[in-house]
């Protein structure tokens, strides 16, 4: 489930979603700190490999954009957080306004990335559970950063529930109720039917073809 985020389709493709890591998921990261970047990445490219394989059992997805998503939902749910603290300070309000700022920021990309979810050899199941798996995931998070006691304790237990509910009923549909469909056994073929002159150099077409030249000796 975590193989999908360190594959792409193409250059083009890996181009993408290096820029936008390298501009905004660079950004959170020196925001949050590494370990809870890491954390909210890696458990978004779950939901997100989760939810494709539920939803779109029937293609292969690699990329990864639906950690992306997750970093784009961790920061609406540290918003939504953050919202109802009370302000003191002079620093308080700006880094309010700021958050605020960068809240319609990340809406709007998020509006626009799963406007173009629906386009053909686009997997929009899987961007829309990287954002699940983030914003609950950061629920839980970013609770522990605030400084009321109530606030902590109903935002992080709200984001402890969500994760078990999200995560435990996902998972357990995946394993006992989907099942693949027989073409991805073979996944080189897969892959001729939508690439023309499609060359696949993988171990398995390479173990076939090397059946086939002993099977004609």
């Amino acid at each position: 489930m975590l193989s999908p985020i360190m594959l792409h389709a193409g250059v083009i493709h890996l181009l993408g979603n290096v820029a936008v890591q390298m501009e905004t998921g660079a950004f959170f990261e020196r925001e949050w700190g590494s370990l809870v970047w890491l954390i909210i990445y890696l458990t978004s490219a779950i939901g997100s490999s989760v939810l494709s394989m539920i939803f779109m059992p029937q293609s292969v997805s690699v990329g990864s954009s639906g950690s992306v998503m997750g970093l784009f939902g961790a920061k609406l749910a540290e918003v939504a957080c953050k919202y109802c603290e009370k302000l003191k300070t002079p620093d308080q309000y700006v880094a309010h306004k700021v958050r605020m700022e960068m809240c319609g920021g990340v809406f709007c990309s998020v509006v626009i990335v799963m406007l173009f979810s629906f386009i053909p050899f686009v997997d929009w199941a899987a961007h829309l559970g990287g954002l699940i798996a983030g914003f609950v995931v950061g629920m839980v998070l970013f609770a522990l950063q605030l400084r009321s006691k109530l606030f902590m304790f109903f935002w992080g237990m709200f984001g402890i529930l969500s994760c078990v509910i999200f995560y435990s009923t996902s998972l357990e549909y995946m394993y006992n109720q989907v099942e693949p469909v027989e073409e991805l056994s073979d996944v080189c073929e897969y892959y001729r039917q939508y690439f023309e002159d499609y060359e696949c150099n993988c171990q398995l077409e390479r173990h076939n073809d090397s059946g086939d030249n002993q099977s004609g000796d």
